[in-house]
């Protein structure tokens, strides 16, 4: 009785506050997701939903025109420029369930994956260098690396932090 009771409450909940994803709605279309602004602030760059996955869009800011740049198989997140605004580096999906790290050359659209490891690897950020900062679960932990845009030169920035105060 207390379950029903329970399922209930979380059914008037959801009815009261216009549903959750356990109600059925609409989701709202994800237009200008994530977006960044080149280093001579001329172009917007974004995520949206492309033919099929989530894709890598430009903005063209003074012109207000849009151009595809990336989509691939599986969706596209967390696009970042370089400090020369020739680039974007993006969390992207080749194989299920594996995050890696792409670099698209904006003007031909050509496209490499940085990095190759199994582990999730996620948040790509550039250095005023050049290099890419990133995010990684490899070895189990979470940590930060640096790596160059043509996946060479991998290192661990951060350290194993105690969980001793």
């Amino acid at each position: 009785m207390w379950t029903t009771f329970k399922v209930g409450v979380l059914f008037a909940l959801g009815l009261v506050t216009g549903g959750c994803g356990f109600f059925a709605r609409e989701e709202a279309p994800v237009d200008f997701w994530q977006p960044v602004v080149d280093p001579q602030e001329q172009r917007l760059a974004y995520i949206a939903k492309g033919d099929k996955t989530y894709a890598l869009f430009v903005l063209n800011l003074a012109e207000g025109t849009e151009r595809l740049l990336v989509q691939m198989d599986r969706d596209i997140v967390y696009p970042s420029w370089s400090p020369d605004g020739d680039k974007l580096a993006f969390m992207g999906i080749q194989e299920k369930d594996n995050w890696d790290i792409f670099v698209v050359e904006v003007a031909t659209r050509s496209l490499f994956r940085v990095t190759t490891d199994p582990a999730v690897d996620a948040n790509p950020s550039w250095t005023a260098s050049g290099s890419i900062v990133f995010n990684s679960n490899r070895g189990g932990r979470w940590a930060a690396f640096l790596v160059n845009p043509d996946g060479t030169g991998l290192r661990r920035l951060s350290f194993d932090r105690s969980t001793k105060p």
